[in-house]
């Protein structure tokens, strides 16, 4: 079986002559069939029904057919089969019948000769056109591959940029478009440090970065928007240059490489490593601050002689106040490395809903006379609800202990329960400072805190946790709120 060079083995190339007259045939057929199979037609329909059939042919053919004119099968070869060469074998030396052959689709011209020298040319200028179709199918490969590709690179979610040596951009896809806050068009032709900046750290300018990249090779960073505020638009970078020389060939002289960004959004990332790192801050100022008021306490009423002026009547209150601030930083710990583990575990069995909710309102009575706050339940007779008691317990214990630290002295906090459409529901109604329209989306993420000048004790954990209890139940926790009127957040518990 014979093969084109650079071709499919699986792909056979065969030569079609179509050709009315046989002996010109059986020439052309001598010369060629020692390289590739030659079929014979003496029509222009044989020709196309031969074609209609499959397999990859060049096809030869004179311009006076009995059944078509040459030019015109030309023009219907080019139309229904692009791919397969056409060349004419004619006896015609005009220039303008060649030309209007090789505008009809013909892709080459051979000049037939009295002493038959032409026959010796064709297998050359068959390997010829055969060359030009590989090139060309190759071009058209590599263009449906660029296409592919510029699709792919439009349509992912990291970000794809392609620099000059200037640092100029020359591609850019949707997604770093979109975070660099314009439109590919808008983007396109800019410098990369119009938009972005390194991280501060160590790391050099992104001028530097650019320049360098060409001559060093690879380089991967932290770079941010220039003008962002630091909560989004902060981006893992790696830059490579294009065409990247073999090990062992040294720099490219005149760094003239053009290079390869490839974006990675960190943003979320990098909200999180601060989220932990005031959550850090918070622990060691949360903790002390008890700690402090029970070892301060502790030590006056261990003192053989303390001063009587000095020791304050509701003491024992206080250390138990303190005792239990820490109690609970402890128990959201502890929820918290549950919940992370996938741990935590439902034990739900019929209970007093009233009853759970007097006995939370009485357990925070003191610190709400203490703040002159009046405490109060307004809850209907309810059937039992089932459900995890003790974890229900923790949901409550957060969202009244919130209710009473945000809200000032001489403030109000009301405790509700009904049924309701096939729910229990559980409101926690305050006069407090209330929460931003901006912050309510947020108030349920992990670590997260209301943004305040004031700052207020809390790890950002008990909405967290008190969201995720009451979700594994099958319930929902809704808010709402007006800054300086006061807040609800409300609990939906399935009845049944």
């Amino acid at each position: 079986m014979l093969v084109s060079a650079g071709f499919p083995m699986s792909e056979v190339i065969q030569i079609l002559l179509v050709e009315p007259d046989r002996e010109k045939r059986r020439l052309a057929a001598e010369r060629l069939a020692a390289r590739w199979p030659v079929r014979e037609v003496g029509e222009a329909a044989a020709c196309l029904d031969l074609l209609r059939r499959g397999g990859s042919f060049v096809v030869l053919l004179g311009l006076r057919l009995p059944d078509m004119d040459g030019r015109d099968l030309l023009a219907r070869l080019a139309k229904s089969h692009p791919d397969t060469p056409a060349i004419v074998v004619t006896g015609n030396d005009d220039v303008g019948v060649a030309i209007d052959a090789v505008r009809r689709g013909a892709w080459d011209y051979v000049l037939q000769r009295s002493d038959g020298g032409h026959l010796d040319d064709l297998p050359h200028v068959v390997a010829r056109n055969l060359e030009r179709r590989r090139l060309a199918c190759e071009r058209n490969r590599y263009r449906a591959e660029l296409e592919a590709l510029a699709i792919a690179l439009r349509g992912t979610s990291d970000g794809v940029a392609i620099l000059d040596p200037l640092g100029r951009i020359s591609f850019v896809n949707r997604a770093l478009a979109s975070g660099l806050g314009g439109t590919e068009s808008e983007v396109v032709g800019r410098l990369l440090e119009e938009f972005v900046c390194c991280v501060p750290g160590g790391d050099p300018a992104l001028g530097d970065v650019v320049a360098t990249v060409g001559e060093r090779g690879r380089w991967s960073g932290t770079l941010r928007l220039a003008d962002g505020d630091g909560t989004h638009g902060i981006w893992d970078v790696t830059l490579t240059p294009i065409g990247s020389p073999a090990p062992g060939d040294g720099p490219v002289a005149g760094n003239e490489r053009r290079m390869v960004g490839i974006f990675r959004d960190v943003s979320e990332k990098y909200a999180i490593e601060q989220l932990r790192a005031d959550f850090l801050s918070m622990i060691t100022h949360d903790i002390k601050v008890p700690l402090t008021v029970i070892l301060g306490y502790t030590e006056m009423l261990t003192d053989p002689e303390p001063p009587p002026d000095q020791i304050p009547r509701d003491i024992l209150s206080r250390i138990r106040e303190s005792g239990e601030t820490i109690n609970a930083l402890v128990c959201n710990f502890l929820d918290l490395s549950r919940i992370e583990a996938g741990r935590m575990t439902l034990d739900p069995r019929p209970f007093d809903v009233r009853e759970m909710l007097a006995q939370a309102i009485e357990h925070y009575e003191w610190t709400a006379r203490r703040k002159e706050i009046a405490l109060a339940l307004d809850a209907e007779p309810l059937p039992p609800l089932v459900a995890d008691e003790a974890q229900l317990r923790r949901v409550v214990a957060n969202l009244l202990a919130n209710a009473v630290k945000y809200t000032p002295n001489g403030g109000r906090v009301i405790v509700s329960a009904a049924r309701e459409n096939g729910h229990v529901r559980i409101a926690f109604q305050d006069t407090g400072r209330g929460i931003p329209a901006d912050e309510i989306p947020h108030l349920f993420e992990k670590y997260r805190r209301v943004r305040e000048a004031k700052r207020t004790e809390g790890t950002g954990l008990g909405l967290f946790i008190a969201k995720t209890i009451v979700a594994a139940h099958g319930g929902d926790i809704r808010v709402e709120s007006t800054p300086g009127a006061g807040s609800t957040f409300t609990l939906f518990l399935p009845a049944a």
